[in-house]
Protein backbone atom coordinates (compact mmCIF):
# COMPACT_ATOMS: atom_id res chain seq x y z
CA UNK A 1 0.00 0.00 0.00
CA UNK A 2 1.25 3.74 -1.04
CA UNK A 3 0.19 7.34 0.07
CA UNK A 4 0.59 9.84 -2.30
CA UNK A 5 -0.75 13.25 -1.03
CA UNK A 6 -2.14 15.13 -3.32
CA UNK A 7 -2.50 19.21 -2.49
CA UNK A 8 -3.76 22.27 -3.93
CA UNK A 9 -7.12 21.25 -5.59
CA UNK A 10 -7.71 17.85 -3.82
CA UNK A 11 -8.44 19.04 -0.86
CA UNK A 12 -5.12 17.87 1.14
CA UNK A 13 -6.67 14.48 1.24
CA UNK A 14 -4.25 11.72 1.22
CA UNK A 15 -4.98 8.89 -1.12
CA UNK A 16 -4.03 5.68 -0.39
CA UNK A 17 -2.94 3.39 -3.41
CA UNK A 18 -2.55 -0.23 -3.56
CA UNK A 19 -2.17 -1.33 -7.28
CA UNK A 20 -0.90 -4.45 -6.09
CA UNK A 21 3.23 -3.78 -6.80
CA UNK A 22 2.53 -3.72 -10.48
CA UNK A 23 4.46 -1.12 -12.31
CA UNK A 24 2.28 1.55 -13.41
CA UNK A 25 2.26 2.34 -17.76
CA UNK A 26 2.70 6.11 -18.55
CA UNK A 27 -0.04 6.78 -19.88
CA UNK A 28 -2.10 4.96 -17.84
CA UNK A 29 -0.96 7.18 -15.08
CA UNK A 30 -1.48 9.94 -17.07
CA UNK A 31 -4.96 9.04 -18.21
CA UNK A 32 -6.06 8.88 -14.19
CA UNK A 33 -4.72 12.28 -13.12
CA UNK A 34 -6.62 13.60 -16.96
CA UNK A 35 -10.01 11.42 -15.35
CA UNK A 36 -9.35 12.75 -12.07
CA UNK A 37 -8.83 16.07 -12.71
CA UNK A 38 -11.55 16.57 -15.55
CA UNK A 39 -14.17 15.09 -12.20
CA UNK A 40 -12.59 17.49 -9.58
CA UNK A 41 -13.25 20.58 -11.76
CA UNK A 42 -16.91 19.07 -12.67
CA UNK A 43 -15.91 18.54 -16.04
CA UNK A 44 -17.40 16.29 -18.90
CA UNK A 45 -14.96 15.10 -21.55
CA UNK A 46 -17.19 16.99 -24.05
CA UNK A 47 -16.63 20.32 -22.37
CA UNK A 48 -12.75 19.55 -22.79
CA UNK A 49 -12.87 19.47 -26.65
CA UNK A 50 -11.83 22.56 -27.66
CA UNK A 51 -9.10 22.25 -29.99
CA UNK A 52 -9.22 18.43 -29.07
CA UNK A 53 -12.02 15.87 -30.67
CA UNK A 54 -13.90 14.98 -27.49
CA UNK A 55 -13.05 11.29 -29.07
CA UNK A 56 -9.33 11.88 -28.14
CA UNK A 57 -10.35 13.10 -24.82
CA UNK A 58 -11.76 9.54 -24.22
CA UNK A 59 -8.75 8.04 -26.07
CA UNK A 60 -6.06 9.74 -23.66
CA UNK A 61 -8.42 8.72 -20.34
CA UNK A 62 -8.55 5.59 -21.16
CA UNK A 63 -4.25 4.83 -22.03
CA UNK A 64 -5.19 4.43 -25.42
CA UNK A 65 -3.19 6.99 -27.19
CA UNK A 66 -0.19 8.98 -26.22
CA UNK A 67 -0.06 12.44 -25.64
CA UNK A 68 1.80 15.37 -27.57
CA UNK A 69 2.91 18.27 -25.77
CA UNK A 70 0.63 20.39 -28.21
CA UNK A 71 -2.31 18.11 -27.04
CA UNK A 72 -1.01 18.04 -23.13
CA UNK A 73 -1.22 22.18 -23.37
CA UNK A 74 -4.13 22.33 -24.65
CA UNK A 75 -5.97 20.26 -22.43
CA UNK A 76 -4.42 20.96 -19.29
CA UNK A 77 -5.37 24.91 -19.88
CA UNK A 78 -8.84 23.35 -20.53
CA UNK A 79 -8.80 21.72 -17.27
CA UNK A 80 -7.19 24.90 -15.75
CA UNK A 81 -3.70 23.61 -14.75
CA UNK A 82 -0.15 23.86 -16.32
CA UNK A 83 1.14 20.97 -18.29
CA UNK A 84 4.15 20.49 -15.49
CA UNK A 85 1.32 19.50 -12.46
CA UNK A 86 -0.40 17.07 -14.45
CA UNK A 87 2.90 15.49 -15.80
CA UNK A 88 4.01 15.79 -11.87
CA UNK A 89 0.79 14.01 -10.73
CA UNK A 90 1.54 11.24 -12.87
CA UNK A 91 4.62 10.39 -12.33
CA UNK A 92 4.00 10.22 -8.66
CA UNK A 93 1.57 8.08 -9.69
CA UNK A 94 3.66 5.60 -12.03
CA UNK A 95 6.89 5.90 -9.52
CA UNK A 96 4.77 5.48 -6.07
CA UNK A 97 6.30 9.10 -4.69
CA UNK A 98 4.82 12.07 -3.66
CA UNK A 99 4.09 15.01 -6.22
CA UNK A 100 6.13 16.82 -3.29
CA UNK A 101 9.19 14.19 -4.38
CA UNK A 102 8.68 14.90 -7.70
CA UNK A 103 8.78 18.34 -7.69
CA UNK A 104 11.77 18.57 -5.62
CA UNK A 105 13.57 16.24 -7.64
CA UNK A 106 12.92 18.58 -10.79
CA UNK A 107 14.16 21.31 -8.78
CA UNK A 108 17.25 19.78 -8.00
CA UNK A 109 17.14 18.59 -11.81
CA UNK A 110 16.94 22.43 -12.83
CA UNK A 111 19.65 23.66 -10.68
CA UNK A 112 22.09 20.83 -11.52
CA UNK A 113 21.50 22.07 -14.86
CA UNK A 114 21.54 25.74 -14.66
CA UNK A 115 25.06 25.14 -13.10
CA UNK A 116 25.73 23.88 -16.82
CA UNK A 117 24.92 26.82 -17.88
CA UNK A 118 21.64 25.87 -19.21
CA UNK A 119 19.81 29.13 -18.41
CA UNK A 120 21.99 31.31 -20.45
CA UNK A 121 22.10 29.00 -23.61
CA UNK A 122 18.49 28.34 -24.17
CA UNK A 123 17.54 32.01 -25.07
CA UNK A 124 20.43 31.42 -27.44
CA UNK A 125 18.23 28.88 -29.35
CA UNK A 126 15.81 31.22 -30.89
CA UNK A 127 15.66 34.19 -33.00
CA UNK A 128 13.07 36.04 -33.91
CA UNK A 129 10.87 33.98 -31.73
CA UNK A 130 11.91 31.23 -33.71
CA UNK A 131 13.86 27.83 -32.90
CA UNK A 132 16.90 28.10 -34.83
CA UNK A 133 17.85 25.09 -37.53
CA UNK A 134 20.58 22.91 -36.21
CA UNK A 135 22.90 21.21 -38.72
CA UNK A 136 22.12 17.78 -39.27
CA UNK A 137 24.92 15.60 -37.99
CA UNK A 138 26.95 14.91 -34.65
CA UNK A 139 27.38 18.52 -33.45
CA UNK A 140 30.95 19.53 -32.28
CA UNK A 141 31.71 21.76 -29.40
CA UNK A 142 33.68 24.71 -30.92
CA UNK A 143 35.55 24.55 -27.42
CA UNK A 144 36.40 20.84 -27.55
CA UNK A 145 37.12 21.34 -31.21
CA UNK A 146 39.56 24.09 -30.29
CA UNK A 147 41.27 22.38 -27.63
CA UNK A 148 41.60 19.08 -29.85
CA UNK A 149 43.47 21.39 -32.28
CA UNK A 150 45.80 22.64 -29.55
CA UNK A 151 47.15 19.61 -28.77
CA UNK A 152 47.75 18.68 -32.16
Amino acid sequence: MQNILYGTGFSNVALSLNLGGYPVDSRDSLAAVLRVVRRARKLKAEQLSDGVTATHIANLENGKVSVTLETLEAVATMLNVKPITLLALATGLRTGTSYELVLRDIESEIEQLAVLGLLEELPQEFEGGRLKSRPSGAQVSQKRLAAVLECK
